[in-house]
Order: structure tokens, then C-alpha cells, then sequence
């Protein structure tokens, strides 16, 4: 029998599985552990915050925003991991920190090219927009996500054994930024025109932080429409799409969805890169660890069956009103 139902592993797992919504515990950080996916050769470098005591913990899996790296959201994970997550943060092969050598280096030098014009700092032929159509970043994200997934439910000995021994094969769930929170959304059942070829399932809830709404991406109207999976979709007043969307268009999940167990929060003056500020950050630190605190909740609730974050949050939805720094809604 395996050794996760030894008599020792599950007196280890008991505290995990049962009170986990008081837990504001130690966190053990793997900076970065390199996961080689064989069937592309392509290596995944991911960054794991995890709780430092052992049981059987609930999985996260974050996608970073377009450009980004294992370095994204860390406070976040962090957070999380505090409240009882395993929570992998991947590199994607659009990362700028962390360049992925199998990339065809014209899709590498467009990358680079977007995000500098995107920000500022010279001209490119092409916009961000059209870089982030190409099919190679969303094709090779998806099989990031699935190769991943496919590791935490077989517990494979390819992932580190201090995360093998505290995972639950049987409760994940996927979040993500910007472009991680529309990989996000076709994860958690967004219907995509044309339909990927390769494509994860089975996460049980999504935390979708500025997130797409229809009309780029494949993202065709009513994507969204057969969606049951939990969401709690994140945005922020000044948190504008890449080609200028408003931040109403990223809640069109949230408003579209089937009804039932879908959260939306709208923090007052947030733009798109505020939503990892730190506690100590004097505009917006305590909106966001407010924040933090909220989508512990929801990965309570839906990956670890604790009631009491449902009533928090269905507390914060109840008690908001339009205009509060932080506007919580339920549908």
C-alpha cells in the first residue's frame, strides 16, 4: 500500500483535512525547482510556497501574466500557503526573466519587442495584442498546466518529496493574472473558437485576476455561458485591458457564468500590476491584504469543504456597497 496511507501519514494529513480555516501557519518557500516536461523537452521553472507542517494540503496552481515568471505574486502565494495551499507558481515560455530556449526566436524577439513598446520604451512592428494571439503561447501554456497537473495527481517522483508528501491529488485549483487568469478561465470551461487541442480539466475552482472578457483570444460571445466551476473574478477601477477594454469587460465571466458560488471583487483605484502589493505598501497594502484574506476564503471553501469561508465571503458581498474601497459581489 502507499506509503501516504501509512498509519504515520495519516495522523500527519488529520490536522490538514480537518480544521483548516484557523490556520495562519509557517510557510516553506522552494525558490525555484526545475520541472522538464519529456514530451516537449521543455523545462518548467517553478517557484512552490507550501505550509512547513506536514499533512495532506489542498493544490494551487498560478499562472503569471503575459512576460512574467515564478517571481509573480509571491505575496499571494505566500499568503495562501499560510492559510493551507501548495501552491506552484510556473514559468511560462512568454517569460522576459526567464527565457524559455525552446521558443522559436521570432515568437522570443516579438515578446520582448511588445512588452518594451507596451510600456513605454521603443517602437515594435507589432502590438502586444496581436503577440499575445500567437497560438504557440497558449498551446504551450495549456501543456504546462496539464503536465503539471498531471504530476500532483500521480504524486510523481519527479516533484520534490517535502511537496509530494503534503499534497492532495484531489483538490486543485487554478488561478492566474492577466493572461494566466484568461488560461484561468479556458481551464476552468471558457469555450475557445477554435477548440484547443490540448486542454486541462477537473480543477474544481478558478481565482481569475484581471481577467478577458469576450471579443479577443478565441473568447467568442456566450464562452462563458456553460461555466459552473466556482470563480471569484478580481479587478480594479483603473485596471484597463491591453487594448484598452474597461475593467467592467473583465468581469463578463462573472456576470455570464451559470449563477451560484461566483464572487467578483472591484478594488477602488487598483491598475493592473497592484493586486501582489505587499501589507507595508502605504496606498494599497491594506486593501490587499484584505484581499488576500478573501481569496484564502475562497480556496477554503472549494478545495478544503470549510463552510466558514463561504460565510466569509458571502459576509463581504453582503456588507458591500458601490464605491467601497473594495466592492465584493455574489451571484
Amino acid at each position: 500500500m502507499p506509503d501516504m496511507f501509512s498509519r504515520r501519514r495519516l495522523l500527519q494529513a488529520a490536522p490538514a483535512l480537518a480544521a483548516p480555516s484557523g490556520l495562519m501557519g509557517q510557510v516553506r518557500t522552494l525558490d525555484r525547482v526545475d520541472l522538464v516536461d519529456p514530451a516537449r523537452g521543455r523545462p518548467i521553472p517553478t517557484r512552490i510556497h507550501m505550509p512547513a507542517e506536514p499533512g495532506l494540503w489542498p493544490v494551487v496552481i498560478f499562472s503569471h501574466g503575459f512576460g512574467g515568471s515564478l517571481a509573480a505574486f509571491g505575496n499571494s502565494g505566500r499568503a495562501w500557503a499560510s492559510k493551507g495551499m501548495v501552491v506552484l507558481h510556473p514559468t511560462h515560455t512568454d517569460s522576459v526573466q526567464l527565457p524559455d530556449p525552446t521558443l522559436p526566436a521570432d515568437d522570443a524577439r516579438a515578446v520582448r519587442a511588445a512588452l518594451a513598446a507596451a510600456m513605454g520604451q521603443g517602437a515594435s512592428g507589432v502590438s502586444l495584442t496581436e503577440v499575445m494571439e500567437r497560438p504557440v503561447f497558449l498551446r504551450s501554456r495549456l501543456a504546462d498546466i496539464g503536465f503539471l497537473q498531471g504530476l500532483v495527481k500521480s504524486r510523481d517522483a519527479r516533484l520534490p518529496a517535502a511537496v509530494r508528501e503534503r499534497i492532495d491529488p484531489s483538490r486543485i485549483g487554478m488561478g492566474g493574472h492577466s493572461f494566466g487568469a484568461y488560461l484561468t478561465l479556458v481551464a476552468c470551461g471558457a469555450r475557445l473558437a477554435p477548440e484547443p487541442q490540448i486542454l486541462p480539466s477537473g480543477f474544481r475552482s478558478g481565482l481569475v485576476i484581471s481577467g478577458q472578457g469576450t471579443g479577443r483570444l478565441g473568447l467568442k460571445p456566450g464562452a462563458f455561458d456553460r461555466m459552473s466551476t466556482p470563480l471569484f473574478s478580481i479587478t480594479g477601477s483603473r485596471d484597463f485591458g491591453a487594448a484598452g477594454e474597461t475593467p467592467d469587460w473583465r468581469l463578463e465571466a462573472f456576470r455570464t457564468a451559470r449563477p451560484g458560488r461566483q464572487y467578483a471583487a472591484i478594488l477602488d483605484g487598483f491598475r493592473h500590476g497592484d493586486f501582489d502589493a505587499p501589507d507595508s505598501d502605504p496606498a494599497l497594502g491594506k486593501a490587499a491584504g484584505r484581499l488576500r484574506g478573501l481569496q484564502s476564503a475562497f480556496w477554503r471553501a472549494t478545495l478544503s469543504g470549510d463552510a466558514s469561508g463561504w460565510a466569509e465571503l458571502d459576509r463581504a458581498a453582503g456588507a458591500s456597497r458601490a464605491g467601497y474601497p473594495m466592492e465584493v459581489r455574489r451571484r
